[in-house]
């Protein structure tokens, strides 16, 4: 099965969730994506909190799991997100989240309401996807 790993917010409310669903996929040995432009955006909003530790650890947590993978979108790729925009109604952001998790066929771990509307895609709630786990548990 392929988790699309997406949006982390790393807010003290979610925190706890993010770091269950790291936990589930590592458990599970679940595959994992996290779009390149996450997971700068993620880097870019720690380094601005104050938070360069704490990135530095989160950044070698990842590099450790072997079930998260980074995916980079190419120039054209992001020319035709931008050439969706209008049509799904979506910012770029949510566009490229939504164009990668269409095109890998993968679920999207989120909270982004605009994503969970939209129909092509599987949004999950970061809440749900770690019920999951305890009900296997």
């Amino acid at each position: 099965m392929l988790i699309f790993f997406l949006n982390i917010c790393l807010t003290s409310h979610t925190r706890y969730s993010v770091f269950r669903t790291i936990e589930r996929i590592v458990e599970e040995e679940l595959e994992a994506i996290i779009t390149s432009f996450s997971l700068h955006s993620i880097e870019v909003i720690m380094e601005r909190k104050g938070l360069h530790n704490q990135l530095k650890i989160f950044l070698e947590s990842l590099a450790n799991i072997p079930y998260i993978n980074v995916y980079h979108t190419s120039l054209m790729e992001e020319r035709e997100i931008l050439d969706e925009m209008e049509k799904y109604k979506l910012d770029f952001d949510d566009m490229i989240q939504f164009y990668v998790a269409r095109k890998l066929k993968a679920d999207v771990i989120t909270l982004d309401r605009d994503l969970q509307r939209l129909s092509g895609i599987n949004a999950i709630e970061p809440r749900i996807f770690v019920e999951g786990m305890k009900k296997k548990g």
